[in-house]
């Protein structure tokens, strides 16, 4: 069993590779915190209060895939190592092998990334917020040295996907 977690900010390419492994892995669970989140009534106004839930379903997400014998894909920026740490405890808990990486890009490249999706009216996605993410997960990086780190500015998202899911073999 393997945890797998896609980390790293907003327009990287983390949601395309977590898909993508999960379609190739046929028994895996793909863990959305992002969705987990929207299913929280509010979790707009209530932006701390969401998070957190959302953090403890995804812990309560893999406890069970991981004890049902399935690999678990996290896909979200979580920039905050305490959750991570919580994840990883959980994958030593179930004897299951942690692979984290986090992608990153170019400040600019994550912005026009963000900018060619689109941004919701009333959405929690801005361009100020899209910044701030990356610079927290710059930071970041260097924080976590485990984390398989791969920059993916300048390749396709099928070169990211043939990355990561050779590390995961």
């Amino acid at each position: 069993m393997k945890l797998i977690i896609l980390n790293g900010s907003s327009g990287v390419g983390k949601s395309t590779v977590a898909e993508r492994l999960h379609l190739q892995m046929p028994s895996s669970v793909l863990i959305d915190i992002d969705e987990l989140r929207r299913t929280i009534p509010n979790y707009r106004e209530k932006r701390e209060e969401s998070l957190r839930l959302a953090y403890e379903y995804a812990d309560n997400a893999i406890e069970d895939g991981l004890k049902a014998g399935s690999d678990v894909i996290i896909d979200k920026a979580i920039l905050q190592p305490e959750v991570l740490d919580t994840f990883v405890a959980l994958a030593h808990k179930y004897d299951a092998k942690v692979v984290e990486f986090l992608l990153f890009a170019e400040k600019e490249n994550v912005q026009k990334r963000a900018e060619d999706r689109g941004f919701k009216a009333g959405g929690m996605l801005t361009p100020e917020k899209v910044v701030e993410l990356w610079e927290k997960a710059d930071a970041f990086r260097r924080q976590r040295t485990d984390a398989i780190i791969i920059d993916t500015t300048h390749i396709s998202p099928e070169e990211v996907f043939s990355m990561v899911s050779k590390r995961v073999e």
